[in-house]
């Protein structure tokens, strides 16, 4: 019996083993993806330094539409120009000739519509009858060179040329006289209604190409679309130059834009910038502070750092000998009052509840080493458009979970929910697929 006992001991050893193994392996399964999101201080929008490097508000390289020939290149790098001015041009003549060619074939064209609207004069319609006599003068006579030649050919006494040649010039005749016909009729009565609408859809076609004509003769002629400065020329004068090809390069300096990178957990409080006064100080003018505001935020991080792009524009100094120019090196930063004092960290409300155990209110703060969630008590503050400020508990850096706060538990495993997609995407790039 005893023996009996140990035997199925050990034949129930796997089962329990396997068991074992699979409840160590449920929590792997039932990992929970959040979203999180890192958190900062406000206050840390004043005082801290950013740097970044000024550049002009618009720059551009100008190119022309067209190519050909350089004729004049007056400009000369460092010159101020207004918008408008001319910076180069190119030889028209040949533009100017395809201008002339399409406006007279749009004249001709609207002088047929009127003739096919009102009719021919008197003198015209003579005109035209005479041409029709003509015409058929000419087709008899090739008619009846054809009948010969036809009757040489059937007795084989007319070469294959001369049959060749004496069909062809009958079916010339023919359609000679087909179309003077035609036009002592619409010189006599006016034209049908199709022709008429057919000439007046020409006209437009040929307009169009007059339009065009018009536009390359524009063309050639190089414009500052704004007042700038001209920073660099590219070509000579007189060179050959393709279109699209840079000719000069024009900078707008009387704005002046900087870019810094601010980190992701100040984001949010960047729309409190303008509270503040934001001043910039140039390495080339360390004395010299100048005010700038918010032009634009960026929507997108760095994937190497993590930061924004935020966009700041300032006006170029009045200062004697102070000028701001593209690619000097400055610091931003910010100086003032937030609003409510400014203090504390401003978290979404939906990463705020409070649990049946707790009196307070409470979020999940994920513990980034051991990839779990911990219950965080927190002090709150004031309501914002986006927000709550948290006053106490939390500190800048950490990360918190902003959805599904009521589907989690204390110590459980989660994986945030950008981290997620990057491992499923890296998945699918190595070939891993399911």
């Amino acid at each position: 019996m005893k023996r009996r006992i140990e035997l199925v001991a050990l034949g129930l050893l796997p089962v329990c083993i396997s068991i074992s193994c699979q409840e160590e392996e449920v929590p792997e399964r039932l990992i929970r993806p959040v979203k999180a999101m890192k958190v900062g201080d406000m206050t840390q929008l004043t005082g801290r330094p950013f740097p970044g490097r000024a550049k002009a508000t618009e720059e551009v390289n100008l190119s022309f539409r067209v190519s050909g020939p350089l004729v004049a290149l007056p400009v000369k790098v460092g010159q101020v120009v207004k918008k408008g001015e001319v910076l180069a041009k190119i030889d028209a003549r040949d533009y100017e000739v395809t201008l002339r060619s399409a406006e007279a074939e749009l004249a001709r064209s609207r002088a047929n519509l009127q003739a096919m609207e009102t009719g021919a004069r008197p003198e015209e319609i003579e005109r035209l009858k005479a041409a029709v006599k003509r015409t058929e003068a000419a087709y008899k006579r090739w008619q009846s060179e054809y009948d010969r030649i036809m009757d040489l050919d059937k007795k084989g006494a007319a070469t294959t040329i001369e049959v060749e040649r004496t069909t062809e010039n009958r079916q010339r005749a023919e359609s000679n006289l087909s179309q003077a016909r035609e036009e002592l009729r619409i010189g006599q009565t006016g034209a049908r209604k199709e022709d008429i609408a057919a000439k007046k859809a020409e006209i437009q076609s040929l307009q169009a190409a007059v339009d065009a004509a018009k536009d390359q003769v524009a063309y050639t002629s190089l414009k500052a679309p704004f007042s700038g400065t001209v920073a660099a020329k590219y070509v000579e004068n007189f060179q050959t130059v393709q279109a699209k090809e840079p000719i000069v390069r024009l900078l707008d300096t009387s704005k002046i834009e900087m870019t810094v990178d601010v980190p992701e957990h100040l984001i949010p409080y960047s729309r409190y910038a303008k509270e503040l006064d934001i001043m910039v100080a140039f390495d080339a003018f360390p004395d010299r502070k100048i005010k700038a505001t918010i032009k634009e935020i960026g929507t997108e991080a760095s994937e190497a750092t993590r930061t924004y792009p935020v966009t700041l524009v300032m006006d170029q100094p009045k200062d004697e000998g102070v000028e701001i120019l593209p690619g000097m090196a400055g610091i931003v930063y910010g100086k003032g009052k937030l609003p409510d004092g400014g203090g504390g960290i401003e978290i979404p409300v939906g990463a705020v509840f409070t649990p049946a155990t707790e009196k307070q209110s409470c979020v999940w703060v994920v513990d980034e080493q051991s990839e779990t969630v911990k219950l965080r008590p927190i002090a709150t503050g004031r309501l914002t458009t986006t927000g709550i400020v948290v006053r106490k508990g939390l500190q800048p850096g950490e990360r918190i979970v902003v959805a599904g706060v009521h589907s989690l538990g204390e110590g459980r495993k989660v994986k945030v929910l950008d981290e997620v997609l990057d491992e499923v995407l890296d998945g699918v790039l190595d070939g891993g697929g399911g």
